[in-house]
């Protein structure tokens, strides 16, 4: 029963609702139909007056022509002295005249006012412009003015030419001519009217005038007619005239009045129809914020961590969990109404501080803060805060949540201590196999001065050099916060000056250019990297430079898509590809073999003196890391 009787309601609403709303349509179609039929009258009427303006200013224009030639023509050319005179005065009075001509019997261009800007003009032979010379012959011939289509003129922007031809004497003289363009005056005429859009088209169809905003769409309402200017002594052709509502009278004309009177009527109408469903819906969510809201109540309530609402003055107003009891101490009904009991005086400066930057940012998160338990115990807590919505009470209402970390505070102490004997450890660690290295180098040193062989020495000395190398890594490893990476330019830079200063007393002249775009590298990388260095600029001091050939070595390092790419070359003798791949020289196979330990390929590059370019993956850090 129940169901029936709402299906009822439902279709009895339904119902009223669509007599009420087609009663509402029907009148409002009604009026729509006869403010309509007003507004197309309206349009005609105003098309027609324009109609009759433009084609008034136009004629005007074409008579203040024809009495500067009727003048000429009285006085058989006398009038010829104050031509420029009257010509200037024109242009000055009448803002559609742009300049003024006289063309002579052989259709050449002779005066032009004003001069400034027209000196293109003067001597132009017309007879050379198909679009000008029938025109023109045809104004002389049979002593009619002729007004032309819109065209461009030679010295620059486009006009009507209008020619009227002068005799005295008895006989032709010329054409006085005259450059028009009228949008000043019908600009004139449609000050007032930005309601409408109006064009208008020359004989050619060109459109030669626009006012208004074009509408958006295609309007019905449209007025369309002809602009004759035919009339005794004049040829020319006659104007399209288009005017269109645009969205200016839309917004002018719109049928809002009749429009609301629509929409209300048959918000009226539904009205009755939906007042049922929304009471009912009004109810239904009632009860689900009630659902909800005892739902979050029970979750905050069962929450392990301790939550409670403030307003922005620091006072309890809600919630206070059994987790916020159980850490802090205070029970719900000593705090709620009170500022928080656990913030002491001398936490005050720095609650408001960080109050300012919860109204700032909209809330807070992860803060680690120190508070006072009840029992007057201090315990480390992370903090993290969000606005609420807005009571007529308490104003802005905040969300705060509290984590007790003292036990995760203390083991990341534990921890840090840990990491922190471990680096002075591992520092030291490299700081002896340093010294070592330097131990063994430094008894290398002595093994060299038993020697009388300037070959042994050599060999010595290169194995120093290679101990430098391994070492210079370790040395900057215990001069750095960061064990697993080293910046390989500074060592490359070392490893260079050293190799020089080593073959210093060489009569030879080498310049070494270079770049290292690539700022960390792995340790287990650099310490190939660098002896594969070693080897290369060694061999190229030792066996590529001619004596007193100047010597050139470039080095370039570089990081692109995850690979380490390095380009070595000199201007030295240069080194066959065969022999390279079969040589068993101990720097051809050291240099291989420590391309092979970074897992690199390699191309030897073609051409002048040697050139090697390698590349390998970018690995994982770590100084263990085989990546």
């Amino acid at each position: 029963m129940n169901l029936y009787k709402k299906k009822y309601r439902v279709l009895s609403s339904i119902l009223l609702g669509l007599f009420l709303s087609l009663s509402v349509v029907l009148m409002w179609y009604q009026n729509h139909q006869k403010t309509e039929a007003s507004r197309a009258v309206n349009i005609n009427e105003t098309g027609e007056l324009l109609v009759q303006q433009f084609q008034k200013r136009v004629l005007g224009s074409i008579n203040t022509l024809e009495n500067l030639k009727s003048r000429l023509e009285i006085t058989n050319g006398d009038y010829f002295e104050y031509w420029e005179y009257d010509a200037s005065l024109i242009i000055d009075q009448n803002p559609s005249f742009l300049l003024v001509e006289w063309i002579d019997t052989n259709m050449i261009i002779q005066r032009v006012e004003p001069m400034e800007g027209n000196e293109e003009a003067i001597g132009l032979d017309i007879s050379n412009l198909d679009y000008r010379r029938s025109d023109w012959e045809r104004a002389r011939d049979q002593s009619h003015i002729n007004f032309t289509h819109w065209l461009e003129l030679v010295q620059g922007p486009s006009a009507f030419l209008v020619d009227a031809p002068v005799y005295f004497e008895g006989k032709f003289q010329g054409t006085i001519t005259a450059a028009m363009d009228f949008a000043q005056q019908f600009n004139a005429i449609m000050e007032g009217l930005d309601q409408y859009h109006v064009t208008l088209k020359d004989e050619n169809g060109v459109i030669f005038y626009e006012s208004g905003e074009k509408p958006s769409v295609n309007s019905k309402k449209k007025f369309e007619s002809t602009i004759p200017l035919r009339r005794a002594n004049l040829n020319s052709g006659n104007w399209a005239f288009s005017l269109v509502p645009n969205r200016i009278y839309e917004s002018e004309q719109s049928d809002w009045g009749l429009n609301l009177n629509l929409v209300l009527g048959i918000l009226l109408s539904v009205l009755a129809s939906v007042l049922f469903f929304f009471m009912q819906t009004a109810y239904s969510a009632q009860r689900e914020a009630n659902n909800a809201n005892e739902k979050i109540r029970a979750l905050i309530g069962s929450s392990p961590m301790a939550i409670y609402a403030i307003d922005s003055e620091g006072t309890v107003t809600d919630f206070w969990n059994k987790a916020a009891e159980e850490l802090l101490g205070w029970s719900k009904e000593e705090v709620l109404g009170h500022f928080m009991p656990h913030v002491a005086d001398e936490k005050k400066e720095e609650y408001k501080k960080l109050m300012a930057d919860i109204m700032k940012d909209g809330g807070l998160r992860n803060k680690e803060i120190v508070r006072t338990r009840k029992d007057g115990s201090q315990v480390y807590l992370r903090l993290n805060v969000g606005r609420m919505v807005e009571d007529k009470v308490y104003g802005q209402l905040m969300l705060v949540t509290l984590e007790d970390i003292t036990v995760e505070k203390e083991y990341r102490e534990k921890l840090e201590n840990s990491v922190h004997e471990k680096e002075v450890l591992l520092s030291e660690v490299h700081h002896r196999v340093k010294n070592n290295l330097a131990i063994i180098i430094g008894l290398i040193e002595l093994q060299k001065q038993g020697l009388e062989s300037e070959k042994l020495k050599m060999i010595l000395k290169e194995t120093q050099n290679r101990m430098y190398s391994i070492a210079g890594v370790h040395e900057l490893l215990y001069n750095t916060d960061n064990f697993t990476e080293i910046t390989f330019e500074e060592y490359a830079i070392k490893l260079i000056d050293r190799i020089r200063t080593m073959f210093d007393s060489q009569e030879q002249e080498v310049v070494i250019s270079h770049r290292f775009e690539t700022k960390r590298l792995n340790i287990n990388q650099a310490i190939p990297l660098g002896l594969l260095l070693n080897e290369l600029i060694t061999n190229s001091f030792k066996h590529a430079f001619d004596e007193g050939k100047k010597g050139e070595i470039s080095i370039r390092l570089f990081e692109e898509n995850d690979m380490i790419k390095a380009e070595y070359s000199d201007n030295g003798k240069g080194v066959d590809k065969d022999f390279f791949k079969s040589s068993n020289t101990l720097g051809v196979t050291l240099i291989k073999t420590l391309l092979s330990q970074i897992g690199a390929t390699y191309e030897l590059v073609g051409g002048e003196g040697f050139h090697i370019k390698f590349q390998f993956n970018v690995k994982g850090r770590g100084s263990h890391s085989n990546l």
